[in-house]
């Protein structure tokens, strides 16, 4: 068997932690489309993210154990339908500032893009409604900026931004020139992971993700339509399957009421699965329709 990687790309606060937590206690449950034939070296960081979900918690990015325990993660992952498909999920700088870098300065260390360019597969994460978001000016932001007589940090941070979807299509850019091609001549998998799909509201979800995408991040949408080089699939992620602010939610949960889900498609079609795996499956080589 051998193994290729699948990188883990995201903004900071773009649900990857919270989604790589509920992957690794679908991992150590052995749940899920996909196992760990190996347990990985360090699990520190991981650990303390899952802690706080089993507390019907998200994890905060300012807590001190998590700040201390957050470094590069990988984990040996094979597909349960095919265990000759193997790959490594590497995850680097878990705060995403690797890549906000890489999309800002277009510069990367040179052991990152050996990683990127021997890679078979990438996740790209996206979070609904995310305060971290960037949206470009439009008519009524900048008429709010012109008239105000002092700049908050806020205003003065937007202002300087790169806008999210800009972002995201520079990412692509990046990972469609730098990822190699796999066995066969095969176009190595970019999963879009919308995460905390939960937020959305029924009638948007039943449409599905990469209508939200169409929707919320148009210039994007357009990108990953118009990329030949990968082989793009669009997933609807809920890591716990809501959203612990709820108190009717969170008690469910801790009953073990409530799991994680992902939604492919939209409409009549659509397939909402209870495997936040699933993903993660697809890229390595998953040739069912999930």
């Amino acid at each position: 068997m051998e193994a290729g990687s699948i990188i883990m790309v995201g903004w900071p606060d773009s649900g990857k932690t919270n989604y790589l937590a509920a992957l690794w206690d679908a991992l150590r449950a052995g749940q899920g489309s996909i196992f760990a034939p190996t347990p990985p070296d360090d699990i520190t960081y991981v650990e303390d993210a899952l802690a706080f979900q089993s507390r019907g918690e998200f994890a905060p990015r300012s807590d001190k154990n998590i700040e201390e325990s957050r470094k590069d993660f990988s984990v040996t992952v094979a597909l349960r339908s095919d265990e000759d498909k193997v790959a490594e999920i590497v995850v680097p700088d878990i705060t995403g500032e690797l890549w906000k870098a890489a999309v800002e300065t277009t510069e990367i260390s040179p052991e990152w893009m050996q990683e990127i360019e021997q890679a078979s597969g990438a996740m790209i994460f996206v979070r609904v409604r995310s305060k971290l978001n960037l949206a470009p000016l439009d008519w009524a932001t900048a008429d709010r900026l012109l008239t105000v007589t002092q700049f908050t940090e806020a205003d003065v941070k937007k202002a300087k931004g790169l806008p999210t979807q800009i972002a995201l299509c520079e990412l692509v850019r990046f990972l469609e020139h730098a990822m190699g091609q796999i066995a066969l001549g095969a176009r190595p998998r970019l999963a879009i992971i919308v995460t905390a799909w939960d937020l959305m509201d029924p009638q948007s979800q039943k449409k599905g993700p990469e209508a939200f995408l169409r929707s919320e991040y148009p210039l994007f949408a357009g990108r990953i339509d118009d990329v030949d080089q990968l082989d793009i699939r669009v997933f609807g992620v809920s890591a716990v399957g809501g959203d612990f602010a709820d108190p009717a939610f969170k008690e469910r949960y801790l009953k073990g009421q409530q799991t994680g889900f992902v939604a492919l498609g939209g409409g009549k079609a659509q397939q909402i699965l209870d495997d936040v795996t699933v993903p993660v499956a697809w890229v390595i080589g998953s040739d069912s329709s999930t």
